[in-house]
């Protein structure tokens, strides 16, 4: 495939035939790891009110939009990606699904991981904008399991063959803004280094006036991923890659910047992670004569060793260009 696919889950949602729906999904995360999918049931009015939500952090006084700021982007709240000119390339806030490790536990999640669980930052007196976002997760969260049930009929499993793993998921959502770049700065300038996700699946919804996203095609050759208004991107982490043995890949993607200085655009990537004590290894319809090409690893220590990496990377990566 050159293209992204864009299947409609409808026929998931009524209670029809899903069939071919099952084939298509397999075929695209099998040729692709990328597609977008539409008939998903999330209110257009929901995903609006995030998009609109995230203005809110703009209005804020200095001093309180500061201490949302954090210096790493391993921690929850507010970071930014900074050129060696001082140039601001994106703003991240990222959030869990649980605000800490104590409703992570009384929820029953992993007890063993404090370091990370740590606590989610909120905007003090803009108790709208937790609601929303908690809203917003929980329906991406669903989009989530819904698609997970119908990957594992796709790979050969029974439809709830997941939902233990994912049942305490402390996903992550991650809020992207990309501002209008200088005049000096080129289009296809990367913004966002060429990466893989890292868990089960990622379900992003994308915004702005040029399409920035782009997913590396095997012929080392880039491909645009059009925005769709009603749509959710789904890609494949790398987790969900070792699950099936490498049957689903995980795609390299990037973010660039738009053709001209007045471009910007935003996303909301929700990462479906599964239980951190969940161990993730080759799922027995996946492995052939040749056997299991991942070992077995939890979840928790996966992240570790990727967060580890990815924190690596910023550090050395070139700030405007990859």
């Amino acid at each position: 495939m050159t293209t992204i696919p864009v299947i409609d889950l409808t026929p998931a949602l009524t209670g029809g035939d899903t069939t071919d729906l099952v084939t298509q999904l397999h075929t695209a995360m099998s040729e692709v790891g990328f597609l977008q999918v539409v008939g998903h049931g999330v209110s257009p009015d929901l995903v609006t009110a995030a998009h609109d939500s995230m203005d809110l952090l703009d209005s804020l006084p200095a001093a309180e939009r500061r201490a949302l700021i954090r210096p790493s982007v391993t921690e929850r709240g507010l970071n930014e990606r900074v050129d060696d000119q001082g140039r601001v390339l994106g703003r991240t806030f990222k959030f869990l699904r649980y605000d800490d490790l104590a409703e992570a536990v009384a929820d029953g999640g992993a007890a063993g991981h404090p370091d990370f669980f740590t606590p989610n930052v909120w905007p003090a007196g803009l108790p709208v904008f937790r609601e929303t976002w908690r809203s917003y997760l929980d329906e991406a969260r669903r989009v989530c399991d819904l698609l997970m049930g119908l990957v594992a009929r796709a790979l050969g499993m029974p439809a709830d063959h997941f939902d233990a793993a994912f049942a305490h998921s402390p996903t992550l959502t991650a809020v992207n803004w990309y501002p209008p770049q200088p005049v000096d700065v080129e289009h296809d300038e990367t913004i966002l280094r060429p990466h893989p996700d890292s868990g089960g699946l990622t379900v992003l919804h994308q915004s702005g006036d040029y399409e920035g996203l782009e997913v590396l095609r095997p012929d080392g050759s880039w491909t645009t991923v059009p925005i769709i208004e009603d749509a959710f991107v789904i890609n494949i982490g790398q987790l969900m890659s070792q699950w099936t043995n490498g049957v689903y890949p995980a795609t390299i993607h990037r973010v660039v910047a738009g053709p001209t200085t007045a471009n910007s655009r935003r996303s909301i990537a929700v990462f479906h992670l599964p239980d951190l004590d969940t161990v993730v290894e080759p799922l027995p319809s996946t492995v052939g004569a040749e056997g299991p090409r991942f070992a077995p690893i939890s979840v928790y220590d996966w992240q570790q060793q990727f967060m580890a990496r990815f924190v690596q990377a910023e550090k050395y990566a070139e700030p405007a260009a990859v």
